[in-house]
């Protein structure tokens, strides 16, 4: 029976290194769909953990990583998959619970995560899910109480990702996370933190920008607009910063579509809006959202529309029916919330 310990005290530093030594064994570590900074630096000191007590380990996720730079900084180390599967290795979860997941029901061996939802229902060999901000604020912990080496890539990525999450210690942040914050930044790296949090924009981010403040629709603080079909939806999140930059405007949903998906990606700087919550709310039961307090995103398939967008001349009527469809959720909720 699994027994619940406050922190990463001896008892459960003592159950996760057990775990950990089991000869023979090999770890598959998977993360959330889409997975944000806090997602990918989270799973990737999982993976050095277990590298440190000689573990061979994968990392995955589905979906896309939209920041093209973390993306490339990550290079080989997390692999992209079409979907979670059941493993005969150990498995692991780190920003991602079971109760999360549709279709199949898997029950990993190892849970990491934060969460301040419903924990009943979730059975594995060991658990830490906290209701700290940010995941990688846990796993800074057990980074520093087992003593595993800490490389210059890897603390820049989860000091990225605890400033990502908490908005540089602005918003929704803990003391663990705070921290894990002073902790981490002083084996940064501060050229490649720079780089992280302000990468170049491609070409494409600019026309897309164009279409957006061509197509853009403001009600009171909130707008709403789509750059409409896209080759790489990765630009949204760039878009969305831009929109929030026109006056008056405190909250952005960007919408974009490619031959099988709608991706939506929204942020705000009202600190009274959780925008995970709202596009829960407005598009839940048509995709999986990530992200958090302070941006959300989801992509929610084509469907039956994916028929008609690879006819020319049907995108224009496909493209306003689903901006319609997708901004009457978006600011009826907002106008609930």
């Amino acid at each position: 029976m699994h027994r619940m310990f406050k922190g990463f005290n001896f008892w459960k530093q003592r159950a996760f290194k057990n775990l950990l030594s089991q000869p023979g064994n090999r770890l598959t570590i998977y993360t959330r769909n889409n997975p944000d900074p806090d997602s990918l630096a989270s799973s990737l000191a999982l993976k050095r953990i277990a590298e440190h007590y000689n573990l061979e380990v994968a990392v995955y996720y589905t979906g896309a990583i939209q920041n093209r730079t973390l993306a490339n900084v990550l290079g080989d180390d997390v692999m992209n998959a079409p979907q979670i599967s059941s493993s005969r290795n150990c498995t692991a979860f780190v920003d991602l619970l079971p109760t999360e997941l549709t279709g199949e029901k898997i029950n990993p061996t190892i849970v990491i995560g934060h969460t301040l939802g419903n924990k009943e229902g979730i059975h594995c060999a060991y658990q830490d899910i906290r209701t700290t901000e940010t995941t990688s604020s846990i796993m800074t912990e057990y980074l520093k109480k087992l003593g595993v080496a800490i490389d210059k890539r890897l603390a820049t990525l989860l000091l990225f990702a605890i400033r990502d999450k908490t908005r540089t210690l602005i918003a929704n942040f803990t003391l663990h996370d705070l921290e894990s914050y002073w902790f981490i930044h002083k084996y940064a790296d501060m050229e490649l933190l720079n780089s992280l949090e302000h990468p170049s924009a491609r070409i494409d981010t600019f026309e897309d920008l164009s279409r957006a403040i061509a197509n853009k629709i403001m009600k009171g603080a909130s707008l709403f607009t789509t750059v409409g079909y896209v080759k790489d939806p990765g630009t949204i999140p760039r878009v969305c910063k831009y929109m929030l930059d026109i006056e008056g405007i405190s909250t952005a949903l960007v919408l974009a579509i490619n031959a099988t998906k709608i991706y939506v990606y929204a942020e705000s700087k009202n600190m009274e809006l959780n925008m995970k919550n709202v596009l829960k709310k407005a598009f839940g039961e048509w995709g999986e959202v990530t992200g958090g307090p302070l941006h959300a995103n989801t992509s929610i398939p084509l469907g039956v529309f994916g028929i008609a967008a690879s006819a020319e001349s049907a995108k224009p009527l496909l493209l306003k029916s689903i901006s319609d469809s997708i901004s009457s959720r978006y600011f009826y909720v907002l106008e609930a919330e």
